[in-house]
């Protein structure tokens, strides 16, 4: 998903609050990741968890997979969602 993804790693903003900036990114990131239906990447709806304790090893439903990103944030550099059905464009280059 191309465009500005730098919410991933500001789960509090510099007060150190919640930033909800990153609430509606990890729904975005949801709604992009489940919607892959013709790929294996959601067999029984389920998907890879690119949590910072998960690092995509791991499927979960839909639930505990916004949960674990909510509580753990996204594991460092995940900027090409490529375990959720992106596909790595020649013009794409990680921030």
């Amino acid at each position: 998903m191309e465009g500005d993804q730098s919410w991933m790693y500001r789960r509090r903003d510099e007060m150190g609050y919640w930033n909800n900036q990153f609430d509606v990114g990890v729904d975005n990131f949801l709604d992009f990741a489940f919607s892959q239906t013709n790929s294996r990447l959601c067999a029984k709806n389920m998907a890879h968890c690119p949590c910072t304790k998960c690092w995509n090893r791991e499927w979960h439903h839909r639930p505990k997979v916004r949960a674990h990103l909510i509580t753990n944030g996204f594991m460092d550099g995940y900027f090409i969602w490529n375990r959720h059905g992106e596909i790595i464009s020649r013009k794409r280059r990680c921030p």
